[in-house]
């Protein structure tokens, strides 16, 4: 009886003991995963989560409010107007609206993203274009009424222009395939790209490729913010070193550098795409 016992306490002991050295295994293969991604954002703090305190403000004239919560890692925001706000999500290649401090609950836009490092849905910009310059609307859109109800009740911005057309631009990494598949499988993006999209009925419509820069040899340093310059209705679109060590070209003012390569720079062009 006394060996029986003892048999069963010595199966436990190899059970729990087994158990536990499962445990760490798979504890430090996750901690392995996210040293991997750690290595190359090491020196990047701005991808960090944000504080769960929220920003520091430092000007007292400045006051935070909460406009919405749930967003899963936005990286950039244009206005429609005053509460009326387009949102771009990094991981998901969505983008959403936010109208009134309430989201619709069908996003505008979904396209295939790579997610590694800086890639992803990095930049939107919206422009007014009046009729006579706009070279594929010759109606005005009717995006100010939404046909979506919320709270039951129909939400409404500002009076429609009937003399111009909406355009929204995005800067993403492409990828063939679903959003993050160069980080589980390995597959190349296809390119930082910025496209040109009509915003109509609450839709993105009529997408017109009008840059492909480079998304390799690395993954940090995408860029992704786009200007529309007031003065000159020009877009200005910012890349960085899309790099890893020793990716240094003369467009960084390395003397022995390699010839620019379409990264690390500043790129101006038309709302059609040229130059």
């Amino acid at each position: 009886m006394l060996y029986r016992d003892a048999a069963k306490r010595t199966i436990l002991f190899v059970i729990l003991a087994f158990s536990i050295i499962l445990s760490i295994a798979f504890y430090y293969q996750l901690l392995d995963r996210k040293l991997a991604n750690a290595t190359v954002d090491r020196n990047y703090p701005e991808s960090n989560l944000p504080s769960r305190t929220g920003p520091t403000i430092i000007d007292p004239n400045l006051i935070t409010e909460v406009v919405y919560r749930g967003l899963a890692y936005p990286t950039d925001i244009a206005f429609l107007g005053s509460n009326d706000i387009l949102v771009i999500e990094k991981d998901t290649g969505i983008v959403r609206r936010i109208v009134n401090n309430t989201m619709m609950k069908e996003p505008l836009l979904d396209v295939n993203v790579a997610t590694f490092g800086h890639r992803g849905m990095l930049g939107i910009a919206i422009s007014n274009v009046s009729a006579p310059l706009a070279s594929t609307s010759t109606s005005a859109p009717s995006d100010q009424i939404l046909a979506n109800k919320i709270n039951n009740g129909s939400i409404r911005t500002s009076a429609p222009d009937t003399n111009s057309t909406k355009y929204v631009f995005l800067y993403y990494t492409a990828i063939q395939g679903k959003d993050g598949e160069d980080t589980s499988q390995g597959k190349q993006p296809l390119g930082n790209v910025v496209y040109r999209y009509r915003f109509v009925d609450n839709r993105l419509i009529e997408p017109k490729l009008l840059l492909n820069l480079p998304a390799t040899p690395g993954a940090i340093g995408n860029g992704g913010k786009i200007l529309v310059n007031p003065y000159d209705n020009n877009l200005y679109i910012t890349i960085g070193g899309v790099g890893i060590d020793g990716h240094e070209t003369k467009a960084q003012n390395i003397k022995d550098g390699a010839d620019p390569d379409g990264t690390s720079g500043i790129m101006a062009i038309t709302q059609d795409g040229g130059i």
